[in-house]
């Protein structure tokens, strides 16, 4: 449950005008939107009120996070047609991408449309755009460019567009990472980047084989990522080291594992995540990303159920292959050095955790690094955005935020 205005939970360090212990206050109108404060409740109200009737006539449903991003920019073009994007990017110069799409791509593109339409009700639907846009081209437009918004966990809270942000091409292994905070946006760079090299991210979970990445992006973004790391067929060496038939097999039973854990049936994904681990751990390295993608399900498991000793047996056998994936400092790998660290100072080994905590503040996470140490000043946001200043090439349409300007 979180708070609409901030994107956080009432307990995040983000929603500060939360007072402890106090429930999150709910519209009583659509019965959906929910706020951690009176005045979170007010401040959010001229972007609410256009969608809160929608929301009531759909109750108790809701729709997809994408179906209610899209009916958003649809109210604020029919409110003001001219605020038609950001200042540096606007929505109508997105690619939809609908010649792109497979039939059943577009098939079920078009149903998400119908709900948008139901959604947005009669009055809505038939005023016309601005720029020739139409409802599903903006849907088209959403579902390519939109960016998953995280928690300080990782842990998805909801989809929101940043036109400018969608001029980043994507690389595997990128020389920057998107983290948010709340709901802004920060781009912080993983590694030394020089004058006039361009910026890029991942739009896909790197931690992830060659085909695998592939075929994401051509699906959702309808290009054939063409990057160093792709271009080798030798670079998922470690990622699926072992051997291939009991890796196949693993593969094949993490789908019902992530049911298990997206229905909170603890116990039942321990007994079979142990089970795996045991019988097959022998066959391929922890590096191979399945049999970690099996021990952070197990280590989340025993944390769920309060085993933290055999949580935290789990996370050490993580960490290895974390630093081995991600050499760069990344979001992901600072989840894991903190869930492991918190695991290590409960249990009283404060030496261990200290380690992790170390290593973990150089990550570029402010609200991870918030639940820790401070981190060094070379990786502060306003030296971050100061660091890229030189690495934007003359004449290009992005410009970095003032330094000096005061956080949102």
């Amino acid at each position: 449950m979180i708070c609409l205005k901030v994107l956080s939970p009432p307990d995040s360090r983000v929603a500060t005008r939360w007072i402890g212990g106090q429930k999150l206050l709910r519209c009583s109108q659509c019965k959906t939107a929910r706020y951690c404060s009176v005045q979170c409740q007010k401040e959010a109200w001229p972007e609410h009120k256009s969608e809160c009737p929608c929301l009531k006539r759909v109750h108790p449903r809701i729709p997809t996070d994408s179906v209610r991003l899209t009916a958003r920019i649809i109210f604020r073009l029919l409110s003001d047609p001219a605020a038609d994007g950001e200042e540096l990017y606007s929505i109508a110069e997105h690619q939809p991408h609908l010649e792109d799409m497979s039939d059943e791509q577009r098939e079920g593109l078009t149903h998400l449309c119908s709900t948008l339409k139901i959604y947005l009700g009669q009055e809505n639907t038939d005023r016309s755009l601005p720029n020739g846009l139409t409802p599903i081209s903006l849907l088209a437009r959403v579902t390519c460019n939109c960016f998953s918004i995280s928690n300080g966990e990782l842990q998805d809270v909801g989809v929101g567009l940043y036109p400018s942000m969608s001029l980043l091409n994507h690389d595997c292994r990128p020389n920057c990472v998107v983290v948010f905070l709340g709901r802004r946006l920060q781009l912080r760079a993983v590694r030394h980047i020089q004058p006039n090299e361009e910026l890029t991210i991942s739009y896909t979970e790197v931690l992830a084989p060659r085909v695998e990445r592939r075929v994401q992006l051509q699906q959702q973004y309808h290009f054939l990522c063409q990057c160093q790391r792709c271009s080798r067929e030798d670079t998922d060496c470690d990622l699926l080291a072992g051997d291939e038939t009991v890796w196949m097999i693993l593969r094949e039973k993490l789908p019902q594992l992530e049911k298990l854990q997206a229905e909170n049936q603890w116990e039942e994904l321990l007994k079979e995540s142990e089970s795996l681990v045991s019988t097959h751990a022998g066959a391929v390295p922890d590096s191979n990303v399945y049999l970690l993608r099996l021990l952070d399900l197990a280590m989340d498991a025993c944390i769920s159920l309060d085993q933290y000793e055999n949580a935290l047996g789990f996370g050490n056998r993580t960490l290895g292959p974390y630093q081995l994936h991600y050499p760069d400092p990344h979001p992901s790998r600072a989840v894991e050095l903190l869930r492991v660290g918190k695991l290590q100072h409960y249990l009283g080994k404060l030496e261990d955790a200290q380690t992790n905590f170390r290593q973990h503040q150089h990550h570029p996470s402010p609200e991870l690094r918030a639940q820790t140490l401070k981190h060094s000043p070379a990786h502060h946001p306003s030296s971050t955005k100061l660091y890229c200043w030189p690495c934007i090439p003359v004449g290009n349409v992005l410009h970095p935020p003032n330094p000096d300007s005061s956080s949102d």
